[in-house]
């Protein structure tokens, strides 16, 4: 049986009887149940317009806060301009609350809309005038046709509705999209699908231009050189500074409310929009500094007990306060990036970015478009949006220089230039980008010897060389070996019985490669005796370890420098990929936007 026509007197009958009868009458169970919510909620079905209407800056705050979806609707509202001419409609499309936004239509007919209010600014949902398609859509969220008296309220008793719901990300209910008509002879089947596929229509593109939104918010370089947070319209945080990153990266996607309750961070009053074209797509909220009680010291690594090392904390604990150069010499594993990471995580700039460049592993044309970054076409296999340069990414914060020892010459005037200058130009540029960054550096030799032989810069060398601090090698502070065998067991939640034998034996090893070495044969340590318990012999090869077997010259893979630029930033990109993952292929595959086979295939091919 089709769905029966709705008269007057079936509609008065519930008004005065409430169910009784009205499985006699075929009237849809949509309707059935919105005329009991209505009487539940005390509507008034005598009424003859809208009940709440805004004001007209209320209204334009409402179109500001839904301006991508009035943007996204109107072309498709548009294109239904053809099917609808000569029925006597007008087109409305309200936000998830039921407020319309936008209303178009034949004059005569929107004459009659707006004498029952059903103008821009008025809430259309079921509380405020009963039974109708646009309430009846928001509350499904499915299509639906309302039509003559299965309205509840006079007001909309002369129209005919139809009405689809919208959906944003995570098919979210953003609004809805409605025609109605005071034109009887419709078929209303076609008007349905017709509504329905036009807002299917604007939910996809909504889905695909906040995924774009999106993507431009989390993107690095929006916040590599602000101390910032990066949120939406909607004060959702998308992006934090890398020096909170790590700590508050669980309050990623919480609001800006939230966020302030979890933590003691001040931020500024400040709201500086980002803009996608013309339109604010999310804001960047600057972060005031915090004071820094220089009495304490943050230190994530182990402290130990060695003078050696305890006066190395002391000089980090008094540097921390002050904006000087640092330069680090240590031996390979000794701990360089720790020292520096600490450095910067109890400066005025903790809250900055903390960047950091291997010199050593980088060839010298793709080491200086790391640093300077390069404008969009600058050579070939650049990105064809440009990077910003680690100087540029570390504004507000700090930049770690590695293996500084490696770098070239010419590179290293380039850097003097931009030291001295506090501003670089990017590759293929010509405009100047101003610095306000820490510059740490660190060697494996010792960079003195080096200027006296003329390997490196003496220029660079006196602006680099400010404070530094040598960090001694294991073997030289061999109290604190036990320490580090506490440290790996706490964390990998591995205690052997035989630990103090552990200890002793260890003590006997030089540690050529220092902590790294160390840590190295505990883990080699764990996974051979989790099950069983080691003699001594055994133990003491572990402390010493064989020479690697020399690759022949046929196995030897090639060297990074001798591919193209766009092999070398493809290599590049994957093994950040691979590090931030920590190896996990699958996820380091999802970030570079390929397949695992195809990450597989590459790291043999290159090596990595």
């Amino acid at each position: 049986m089709g769905r029966k026509v709705v008269s007057k007197q079936i509609w008065q009958r519930f008004l005065y009887e409430g169910t009784i009868g009205l499985k006699e009458t075929n009237i849809s169970s949509e309707i059935i149940e919105s005329w009991q919510f209505c009487r539940n909620q005390n509507v008034n079905p005598y009424c003859g317009k809208a009940g709440k209407v805004l004001d007209l800056q209320s209204l334009k705050r409402k179109k500001k806060q839904n301006q991508l979806l009035l943007d996204l609707a109107k072309p498709h509202i548009e294109q239904l301009r053809d099917f609808l001419k000569g029925w006597r409609y007008v087109t409305t499309l309200t936000d998830c609350d039921g407020y319309i936004l936008f209303e178009e239509g034949e004059n005569t007919v929107k004459h009659a809309a707006d004498k029952i209010y059903f103008i821009e600014g008025a809430k259309w949902g079921e509380k405020e005038v009963g039974t109708n398609a646009i309430g009846l859509a928001l509350r499904l969220k499915k299509p639906i046709t309302v039509k003559g008296y299965e309205h509840f309220s006079v007001a909309s008793q002369a129209w005919n509705c139809t009405a689809a719901p919208i959906f944003g990300q995570d098919d979210n209910l953003i609004g809805v999209l409605n025609i109605s008509s005071l034109y009887r002879s419709i078929n209303y089947n076609y008007v349905l699908a017709s509504i329905k596929l036009a807002a299917d229509s604007i939910s996809l593109d909504l889905k695909q231009q906040v995924q774009e939104d999106l993507e431009l918010l989390i993107q690095p370089d929006f916040n590599s050189d602000q101390n910032a947070i990066i949120c939406s319209t909607n004060e959702v945080i998308y992006s934090l500074p890398t020096g909170l990153s790590s700590t508050y990266h669980s309050l990623i996607g919480c609001t800006l409310s939230e966020f302030i309750k979890e933590t003691d961070i001040q931020l500024s009053n400040l709201r500086i929009p980002i803009k996608n074209g013309n339109r604010i797509i999310g804001y960047r909220i600057p972060i005031e500094m915090p004071f820094k009680d220089s009495s304490t010291l943050n230190f994530k690594g182990v402290k130990g007990t060695s003078a050696t090392f305890q006066k190395v904390l002391e000089d980090v604990k008094k540097v921390s306060a002050t904006d000087t150069s640092v330069h680090i010499y240590g031996e390979t594993g000794t701990g360089k990036e720790v020292i520096s990471q600490t450095i910067h995580d109890n400066s005025s700039r903790s809250n900055g970015p903390f960047l950091t460049i291997n010199c050593g592993a980088l060839p010298e044309g793709l080491l200086e478009s790391e640093l300077f970054g390069y404008e969009p076409g600058s050579f070939t296999g650049a990105n064809n949006k440009g990077y910003k340069g680690k100087l540029q990414q570390a504004n507000g914060g700090t930049l770690f220089l590695d293996e500084i020892e490696e770098m070239s010459s010419s590179m290293q005037v380039s850097l003097l230039r931009a030291l001295q200058q506090r501003e670089i130009t990017r590759i293929g540029g010509t405009g100047s980008i101003r610095l306000n960054i820490r510059i740490i550096t660190a060697s494996n030799e010792d960079i003195r010897k080096l200027v006296k032989e003329g390997k490196f810069r003496k220029d660079l060398f006196y602006r680099i060389y400010v404070f530094p601090i040598q960090i001694p090698p294991l073997r030289e502070r061999k109290e604190d070996i036990k320490h580090f065998i506490n440290d790996y067991c706490e964390r990998e939640r591995w205690f052997p019985s035989w630990i103090r034998r552990l200890e002793k034996i260890f003590m006997q090893g030089e540690w050529q490669g220092n902590v790294r070495e160390l840590y190295n044969a505990l883990e080699r340590c764990k996974i051979l005796f989790t099950n069983q318990t080691p003699n001594d012999e055994e133990l003491l090869q572990l402390v010493s370890v064989l020479e690697p077997t020399s690759l022949s010259a046929k196995s030897q893979p090639k060297k990074i420098e001798n591919y193209d630029v766009r092999t070398q930033l493809e290599i590049k990109r994957m093994k950040e990929a691979l590090a931030k993952y920590n190896g996990r292929v699958s996820r380091a595959a999802e970030e570079l936007n390929i397949s695992r086979a195809t990450l597989y295939r590459k790291i043999k091919k290159f090596n990595l």
